[in-house]
């Protein structure tokens, strides 16, 4: 690190830790370093005579480290005066412009810094939900383009840089990774998807201290995308992005996936297209618990095919799912009965006893937990919850009638033996087995499953932890 780096880094983190911590949150400040605006710079296809635009630069971190790699054309807008000061003593080449880019049309954005084409957007724009505390001083109709894909102050950076980059230009922006999944951003997502080409997504994990929730960085090609164009998907391992899979931009629909190799595209295709869903066969309550009384069912009283304290019921229609879902221990499910259930417990309900314990049976395998984690959650780290609109997605093959029988089988001896005992892990595995051969899934899917399930699940689930 030179001097002028080290004196940079000195006054942008001094600068940072002055503004208030809710402050930050609730208008979503938060500065990237150096490393990762470098890292982002040097991933992107662009000349050194490439016009730079970070529109929400902060104390100006993309194009400190832009000015240093050696490009000569950089810009930089923001609404806070003090950021745009220390922005312009450490970058004296670059242009920037103390303005609300979010709220002004991109035209008077373009017209303040004097720019007719940008060849690159790059930054991290402010993520926060758009609420009382929590606004946007622009024209409705902007304002309803949020509010339908999203409602988020990141989701406005993005329609916001479509027009400032050039026809073909690039965007490379650090936003939230339940981008690619949760539903409130399935509008903007399919626009992405039909009419922009997105190059490549670099799953970045949790890289922002006091920021809840994991980080990709999306960059995008503002063209539509040809049919034979495929995403490249990258991870930040032991700072480098890592290469990990190439997927046709066309077979999304949707929600993104983050592939991390062709097996598990290949396992998600099989699971997809071969089974119905557990939306599909269960007609009945899927949801959280409703009651209040004192002697309802919460998360904290349920164990893997039991409770901590009182005795399974044997009659009733209903299985209770602790609500919170973590990836060390995956579901942690049984059999609800009768009983009441608090709104820590998702309640699934079905026609019988029998369907109970076949989807108990299910829910507890390795096979739907790797599912869970990777397609319905993309392969977050982070504690979750087993909501109905997850469960939902989950396959279910019931036509097999003999790996259906045998599932209820073992699932009533689970329930009757003692609970992590040597007989207990057995019948876990002897379950494991039984699902995998429901699903027909061959031997290189099932190792890749028990790896990945390995890394993830906590060695209290395996037999003397191992």
């Amino acid at each position: 690190m030179n001097k002028l780096e080290f004196n940079y880094l000195q006054t942008a983190n001094a600068y940072e830790k002055l503004l208030p911590l809710n402050s930050k949150k609730n208008n979503g400040v938060f500065y990237t370093d150096i490393f990762l605006s470098r890292q982002i710079l040097k991933s992107l296809p662009i000349s050194q005579e490439a016009v730079i635009l970070d529109p929400c630069c902060g104390t100006g971190s993309f194009l400190f480290s832009a000015s240093q790699e050696g490009y000569k054309n950089v810009f930089g807008a923001d609404i806070d005066k003090k950021s745009i000061e220390i922005s312009k003593r450490y970058v004296p080449e670059g242009k920037f412009i103390q303005i609300d880019t979010l709220g002004n049309p991109y035209d008077k954005v373009k017209n303040a810094l004097n720019l007719k084409e940008v060849d690159c957007v790059v930054g991290n724009p402010p993520y926060a939900v758009l609420n009382s505390q929590t606004t946007i001083n622009s024209d409705e109709d902007f304002l309803q383009k949020i509010n339908a894909s999203g409602n988020n102050l990141f989701i406005a950076a993005l329609f916001r840089a479509f027009n400032l980059a050039k026809i073909g230009g690039l965007i490379s922006y650090i936003i939230p990774k339940n981008f690619l999944h949760i539903d409130a951003y399935s509008n903007l997502r399919r626009y992405i998807l039909g009419g922009k080409t997105i190059l490549e997504i670099i799953d970045i994990g949790q890289y922002f201290k006091n920021v809840r929730g994991e980080q990709i960085i999306l960059t995008i090609k503002n063209s539509l995308p040809t049919k034979e164009h495929k995403i490249a998907f990258r991870k930040l391992i032991l700072n480098d992005f890592v290469d990990m899979s190439e997927i046709t931009q066309n077979f999304y629909e949707n929600e993104i996936i983050h592939f991390q190799s062709g097996v598990e595209q290949d396992i998600f295709i099989k699971l997809k297209k071969s089974f119905c869903t557990l939306a599909d066969i269960c007609k009945g309550y899927i949801g959280r618990g409703k009651s209040k009384s004192i002697n309802s069912i919460a998360g904290k009283d349920v164990r893997k095919f039991g409770y901590k304290k009182i005795i399974l019921p044997q009659v009733g229609n209903q299985i209770f799912i602790q609500n919170i879902y973590s990836a060390e221990a995956g579901i942690i499910a049984t059999f609800g009965g009768n009983l009441q259930a608090s709104e820590t417990i998702t309640v699934l309900t079905d026609g019988s006893e029998e369907m109970c314990k076949y989807l108990l049976g299910v829910l507890h395998s390795k096979i739907c937990n790797f599912y869970i984690q990777k397609f319905c959650y993309n392969n977050s780290k982070l504690t979750m919850h087993s909501d109905a609109k997850y469960l939902k997605k989950i396959p279910l093959n019931i036509k097999n009638k003999r790996t259906f029988n045998q599932i209820v089988d073992c699932v009533g001896k689970l329930e009757k033996t003692d609970y992590l005992s040597g007989g207990w892990y057995d019948l876990m595995d002897e379950l494991d087995n039984l699902v995998y051969e429901t699903y027909g899934l061959n031997l290189e899917q099932k190792k890749f499953i028990e790896v990945a399930m390995r890394e993830r699940l906590s060695s209290r689930w395996y037999k003397n932890g191992k």
